[in-house]
């Protein structure tokens, strides 16, 4: 009879649990909440978007809100914020983030503030954002209402959950390309649904390029516009929460144009048709989180920006008869003067950077941009890692720039505010070069790249 060796199978058997309980412990969770950030019943605020609006807001179509998504594995934890709101400047960015990174010991790296780019919310910056602006007490309680709805969400350890993640995927006819009627489009929407551990749905994210303006500038309501209509009728639909990621949607309109409150209803009542019954494919449990960092360092036309440069350049564009405002000629004189003004203060950059983030979650890649991208870049990143799920989202850590494709620089008509003005409007030093397209391409591919690395 054979001989066993007890204690050496104890010891055997304690080591596995021991094991098995530290996988267990490494396990994904989440965490996730939201807060309302519409404005109050007795405030009438300056919208932002549109130039042809006038006037002040003047009620609510449906609310506003800021949506906290945190994943952690273990102690390492991934903030994703999206809110309903047009836009805030990386300098406003910066300081939120870094707020968020300081009451939670977050990596500012991990901290990731999304806007959808609805036209219909508050202005969050510009004269009317001051102090004694229209905007100023709106923009100052929603800015801390984010950071604290962040903060709690990833501070609040006893929210965190096991769950499981699972990607749908459909096509939508609410879009198209608002230069060129034939020009480049993406139809394709993702879905990607966080359910808990008895399949009830936490959160699902919405990733598609559309601009969300179809109210246009004669509304003077505050809204999400069709990203909220579309969330409404998917939470009565499907449980839970849902938030909108807006992908490259720098030449992605709703395929009507701007219109009414009525047209955003319809659109967002078709975009969450074309989802209702939608499958869904469940994602592999592999326990990965990773966040990658990328820049992309963008080229100006000249290789070096100097005084004598910027002045010959406003000479140049001053003098045009065609631009995008009757108040060009002064836009252009205000803009030389902020840019000289830069040479004493701190001097003027060889290029334009642009920072962006791909998280990698059990395989799934999360892509964040800073600025305004044409739908090209999406389309090209997706077509760069076949095999790979990519959610793309602009509009991420500020929105500072349009990040005009090749084929804009190339075919030129329609896209001359985004290629030979933009730089007034965005204080840039210069117009970018028609080399940034590459540029930015690449850095896109190295960045989820560098996620896709386990």
């Amino acid at each position: 009879m054979r001989a066993y060796n007890i204690p050496f199978f104890r010891m055997l058997a304690a080591l596995l649990v021991v094991l098995l309980s530290g996988c267990r412990s490494e396990r994904l969770t989440c965490n996730y909440a939201s807060a309302d950030i519409s404005t109050k019943e007795e405030e009438h605020v300056v919208l932002a978007g549109f130039a042809a609006r006038h006037g002040l807001s003047t009620g609510i179509h449906l609310p506003l809100k800021t949506h906290c998504l945190v994943i952690a594995k273990g102690t390492e934890k991934v903030c994703i914020v999206s809110n309903d709101l047009m836009e805030v400047s990386p300098r406003e960015a910066d300081r939120m983030r870094t707020e968020i990174a300081n009451r939670t010991g977050l990596p500012v790296s991990h901290v990731l503030l999304h806007c959808i780019h609805t036209h219909s919310a508050p202005r969050m910056g510009g004269a009317s954002a001051v102090e004694g602006g229209t905007n100023y007490n709106y923009a100052t309680r929603t800015l801390q209402t984010v950071i604290d709805c962040a903060v709690r969400t990833v501070l609040d350890d006893e929210g965190f959950r096991p769950f499981r993640l699972e990607i749908g995927r459909s096509t939508t006819s609410i879009n198209g390309n608002r230069c060129e009627k034939e020009g480049p489009v993406d139809r394709r929407v993702y879905v990607a649904r966080f359910l808990d551990e008895r399949d009830n749905p936490i959160v699902s994210i919405v990733n598609l390029a559309c601009h969300p303006v179809c109210m246009g500038p004669a509304s003077l309501l505050v809204s999400p516009d069709y990203a909220g209509v579309a969330a409404r009728e998917l939470c009565a639909d499907w449980g839970g929460d849902v938030m909108q990621l807006t992908g490259a949607s720098g030449n992605m309109n709703p395929v009507y144009g701007p219109k009414t409150v009525e047209y955003a209803e319809e659109t967002g009542r078709l975009l969450a048709d074309s989802l209702k019954g939608i499958p869904f494919t469940p994602v592999r449990e592999r326990n990965v989180l990773r966040v990658a960092d990328g820049v992309a360092e963008l080229p100006f036309r000249i290789d070096s920006v100097t005084p004598e440069a910027v002045a010959a350049h406003a000479d140049e564009i001053a003098a045009w008869d065609t631009a995008v405002s009757s108040t060009w000629k002064s836009d252009v004189r205000n803009w030389e003067q902020e840019i000289l003004a830069r040479f004493d203060e701190k001097g003027i950059p060889s290029r334009l950077p642009f920072r962006m983030t791909a998280v990698n979650i059990d395989g799934i890649v999360f892509f964040f941009s800073q600025g305004e991208p044409f739908v090209e870049y999406q389309q090209e990143a997706r077509d760069a890692f076949p095999g790979t799920t990519i959610l793309f989202a602009g509009y991420t850590n500020g929105q500072n720039s349009y990040l005009p494709s090749a084929h804009a620089f190339e075919h030129r008509k329609g896209y001359e505010y985004e290629i030979d003005q933009m730089h007034v409007y965005i204080k840039a030093p210069y117009p970018l070069s028609d080399r940034m397209p590459e540029c930015y391409s690449q850095a896109v591919r190295a960045t989820i790249e560098e996620a896709l690395v386990e």
